[in-house]
Parts: structure tokens; C-alpha cells; sequence
């Protein structure tokens, strides 16, 4: 599997993305409280900023030099991957705006917020297009679209949670943390059941390689089904944490717990994605 670059920036700007989304559904819960969002953004926004920067310099590997990605975008009127290199910058570059913006005025911009959600998902969108108008069986499905907004969501969720949540409960904001982790712990399942919907529609056994002109290797198909299975169960331990972590009132360890929560889930999806790309190799 050749895609590491690939399974880095997927994975990366829909964290960010999700992430952004997550943040603003926080504001705009909590918008008419008094509450210090400068303080309480700046690790989050920082973050995914952080997420954004390594998601496009694992383009950058991918795709070689920037020069590459400035001649592929030329074709944006007939080219999945010259609109996804467009909306992707246009994403890292609201995001690094969102970050300016807090620290330079001391407040958050809550319609900068939600623009540079809307813009990730369109983002996720023109991801998933590239591989269904690809040369590759596997991933001409509606799964692949399900699959990268399940990861959005759920990434989103789970980083938003750890980053927010336990600076809340420092500050001894309890009932919005409580809330929010319930938002949270909603959100992840709603990505998960776009997971399970999508593999409920996909049946890789029945489909070809077209670009191979050959079926799915049994050996790919076995590594597969191995992943998946163990992908799987690393999931329902990530749900079954952040349940936890949403209906217990013991806070001693939490801050350890969000953070092996969040890679826990983040292990969980990146095997989503390497399978997703095992099978096009």
C-alpha cells in the first residue's frame, strides 16, 4: 500500500474540518451565555490549524511539489481532483483566518466559523468524487462518500470533545461540558451509522478492478476482512469510552481518558482508510 501520503491528508482535513464543525455547534448552542471563547478556542483553532498544515504538506508528498498542484487546477471545470486541490486550500486557508482572527481581536467570528465548515464539506465531498470517477471497481460506491462523512464526523466529534471538554471542566463550566459531550457522543454515532450504511451497500467480493481487469485478489480480500474486523471492534472500544466518559461523573482521569479516546478513534479510522485503500492497490 502506497497511499500513506494520501491516508495522512484525507484523514487530516476531515479531522479539521469536522472539528470546525463541532466548535461552532458549541458557540452556537452556548451563544447566549458569557463565556471566554477566546479561551476556551485557542487549543481547538490552534489544532486544527496544525491539522490543516500537515493534511497539505501530505498532499504535497503525494503530489510531488506545489507546482503540480498548480498545474492540476487548471482543469477545475473537468477535474474532480483540480476542484478538490480548490476547495482544500480554500479550507486551510479559512482555517489559518479562524486562528488569525482569535488572536489578533481576541474573539471568535462565529460565521467564519461556519463558512469554513460549509467549505470542508463540500471539501469531503470533492475528495470522495475523485475516487468514485477513478479507474478503480472498489471505489465506484456510494460507501466511499459515506465513509469520509462518517470520518468527519466522527474525528470532528471526538477531537472537538477532548480539546474543549476538558478546559471546560478545569474552569468549572460542568453543565455545558456535560452537554456538549452528549452532542459529541451523538455526533460520532451519527458518523458511525453512515459507516455501517455504507458497508451495508458495498460488497467488495462482487466487484472488479477495473484498471487490473481482474477481481479482488484472495489474499487483499482476506488482509480486508481482518482489518475490518479488527477495525470494528477498536471502534465499538472508542464508543464504548466515550459513552463513558459522557454518562460518568468520575473526573480524576479525564483528561487521560479524551486523549486515549481520541486515539483510539483516530487508530479506528485510519484502518478504515488504509482498507479503503488497499483495496484500489
Amino acid at each position: 500500500m502506497n497511499e500513506w501520503p494520501l491516508l495522512i491528508f484525507t484523514i487530516s482535513i476531515q479531522a479539521a474540518i469536522g472539528g470546525t464543525f463541532m466548535l461552532w455547534v458549541f458557540q452556537f448552542i452556548n451563544r447566549r451565555k458569557d463565556l471566554n471563547l477566546f479561551s476556551l478556542f485557542k487549543l481547538p483553532l490552534i489544532v486544527i490549524g496544525i491539522l490543516s498544515v500537515v493534511g497539505l504538506a501530505a498532499s504535497f508528498a503525494h503530489l510531488g511539489t506545489p507546482t503540480n498542484a498548480l498545474n492540476t487546477i487548471r482543469h477545475v471545470g473537468s477535474s474532480w481532483m483540480s476542484r478538490e486541490i480548490l476547495v482544500t486550500g480554500t479550507f486551510i486557508g479559512l482555517a489559518v483566518l479562524n486562528v488569525t482572527w482569535l488572536f489578533y481581536h481576541k474573539k471568535v467570528l462565529p460565521w467564519l466559523l461556519i463558512v469554513t465548515a460549509l467549505v470542508g464539506f463540500v471539501d469531503v465531498y470533492c475528495m470522495a468524487a475523485i475516487y468514485t470517477h477513478s479507474l478503480i471497481g472498489p471505489w465506484h460506491s456510494v460507501n466511499t462518500f459515506l465513509s469520509f462523512y462518517g470520518t468527519t464526523l466522527i474525528l470532528g466529534a471526538v477531537l472537538a470533545v477532548t480539546l474543549l471538554t476538558t478546559s471546560l471542566y478545569k474552569k468549572g463550566i460542568e453543565i455545558e461540558a456535560k452537554q456538549f459531550l452528549k452532542i459529541g457522543l451523538s455526533t460520532a454515532l451519527a458518523g458511525f451509522g453512515l459507516h455501517i450504511l455504507g458497508t451495508a451497500l458495498y460488497t467488495p467480493e462482487a466487484t472488479e478492478i477495473i484498471i487490473v481487469s481482474s477481481s479482488i485478489s484472495a489474499s487483499v480480500m482476506a488482509t480486508y476482512k481482518v482489518i475490518t474486523g479488527i477495525r470494528w471492534v477498536i471502534s465499538i472500544l472508542g464508543v464504548s469510552l466515550l459513552g463513558y466518559l459522557t454518562l460518568s461523573s468520575y473526573r480524576k482521569s479525564y483528561t487521560i481518558l479524551t486523549i486515549v479516546t481520541l486515539l483510539v478513534f483516530v487508530l479506528s479510522e485510519g484502518m478504515s482508510r488504509y482498507v479503503f485503500y488497499l483495496l484500489g492497490s
